[in-house]
């Protein structure tokens, strides 16, 4: 039995505006109980809409939960795949150092007849693997030459990503010959953030052309495996 004044209270929150499922959930009472109490009232279009704005908020509320929901799962999912992904390559050995190093050098590196061992990339974790791929093959660091190419839009951020370059290699300012500017085409709604544009770098080995006739002689050998 329930007493007078909570049945007050949910005509009400009814006249008011409030919707049976939260009035229900306020209150802690059974949603048909509600109803039967509210049967007689007739609300105002001003209520009306009201319950029908927190409808729309509350399912709008419940999408974005779920989204977030499923973002989660997405983001958990693909961290057990990526840990899944290390079983291909554990334990990695200096012969599979020395055969991924071919296979970047053979889409990146310099292949023309022109005497240099070069690379180009714009990946900074890319170009860390590069320059421990040569060291294991006799380079030192200071046998490096390296060219940045940046967008003419960051000329101005020319020496802050320079020194990106030389901090995450730890090499020496020298090693760079002139800077490339280069004017492309910017697709629409790019932002100009020199924290993530980081340019393009080309790492030439001096005197590397004996290295690279290896480097090219084994990618053939390679080539004719597959």
């Amino acid at each position: 039995m329930y007493s007078p004044n909570i049945k007050y209270k949910v005509l009400e929150l009814r006249k008011s505006g409030t919707s049976l499922g939260e009035i229900a959930y306020l209150l802690s009472l059974n949603k048909s109980t509600i109803s039967y109490w509210c049967r007689d009232i007739v609300l105002k279009d001003s209520s009306i809409r009201k319950i029908k704005i927190n409808g729309k908020e509350k399912s709008v509320q419940a999408l974005l939960r779920y989204s977030e929901l499923k973002r989660k799962e997405r983001v958990e999912r693909n961290i057990i795949q990526k840990h899944g992904g290390i079983s291909l390559v554990e334990p990695f050995s200096n012969k599979d150092l020395l055969m991924v190093g071919l296979g970047l050098y053979w889409g990146e590196g310099y292949k023309e007849s022109n005497g240099e061992l070069g690379f180009t990339n714009s990946n900074p974790k890319i170009i860390e693997f590069y320059l421990k791929w040569v060291g294991t093959l006799g380079v030192h660091k200071s046998d490096l030459i390296f060219r940045l190419t940046i967008n003419n839009l960051f000329k101005n951020d020319e020496k802050n990503i320079k020194n990106f370059w030389i901090d995450l290699l730890k090499i020496e300012g020298k090693q760079f010959s002139k800077t490339t500017l280069i004017k492309t085409k910017i697709k629409k709604g790019f932002v100009k953030d020199v924290s993530k544009y980081k340019g393009i770098l080309r790492v030439k080995v001096r005197r590397g052309l004996a290295l690279k006739n290896k480097i090219l002689g084994a990618i053939d050998y390679i080539s004719t495996q597959v």
